[in-house]
């Protein structure tokens, strides 16, 4: 992997900034000539250091140009500033980094998230068309299950905490013990620490090998 002193710096041109859910948002930049691993992440700088931000790149890996995935935060550092970016604006980004990539695309993948961190999930579908995975995405409300679409193709499992839903009504941790899985499967988990601390746990205590769980903590639930 390259190290955080070996990453290409570079002003992108945004090339569009959707608003995908009430505070969800898909900010598209310029691609350039960044290469990246599936899984891997950018910094998205601010106008100081304080304001610096990083995020797993949603694109594959032969994708034209760089998607990120974020959700604004009215009193973070940050987001406030990206969603006023429009197309032709730009921005400082840093990268590639990280270390949440796929260790082996032949073995099934369970991919248990939270929230936006779904995205890294995005990049593996898009990067490794036949991957035999199964995708567990908790989120509050129903309009949060990015990448909904483009998910539903593998077995796909939402769980929604909060609102009106047909769909499974709790958390990722109150359907984990009902999956099957077969022998050797790799399972990536990607969002709240809390959830990652939780599902950790079920899973060792279902058997499963630490050598076989792979994390990238994105937030405290109660930054949310």
């Amino acid at each position: 992997m390259r190290a955080m002193n070996d990453v290409n710096t570079y002003s992108a041109e945004v090339m569009s900034n959707d608003r995908i859910s009430p505070f969800g948002y898909q900010i598209r930049f310029e691609r350039k000539d960044l290469v990246f691993r599936s899984g891997q992440l950018i910094s998205i700088h601010g106008d100081s250091p304080l304001e610096d931000r990083s995020y797993t790149i949603a694109s594959g890996e032969g994708d034209a140009c760089i998607d990120v995935l974020y959700k604004l935060i009215p009193e973070g550092r940050l987001t406030p500033k990206l969603v006023t970016l429009k197309p032709g604006d730009r921005a400082c980004i840093s990268g590639p980094y990280g270390q949440f990539v796929i260790r082996d695309a032949l073995k099934p993948v369970v991919f248990i998230a939270t929230g936006t961190g779904i995205a890294p999930c995005r990049s593996y579908v898009r990067t490794y068309g036949d991957l035999n995975l199964t995708v567990v995405h908790g989120v509050r409300r129903e309009e949060e299950l990015f990448y909904r679409e483009e998910l539903s193709k593998y077995a796909y499992y939402p769980c929604v905490s909060q609102g009106d839903t047909d769909l499974f009504k709790g958390r990722v941790t109150d359907l984990i013990g009902n999956l099957t899985v077969s022998d050797g499967t790799h399972f990536y988990l990607c969002g709240a620490y809390e959830m990652i601390f939780d599902v950790q746990s079920m899973l060792q205590k279902m058997g499963v090998s630490d050598a076989t769980i792979f994390t990238e903590e994105y937030y405290y639930q109660y930054d949310l």
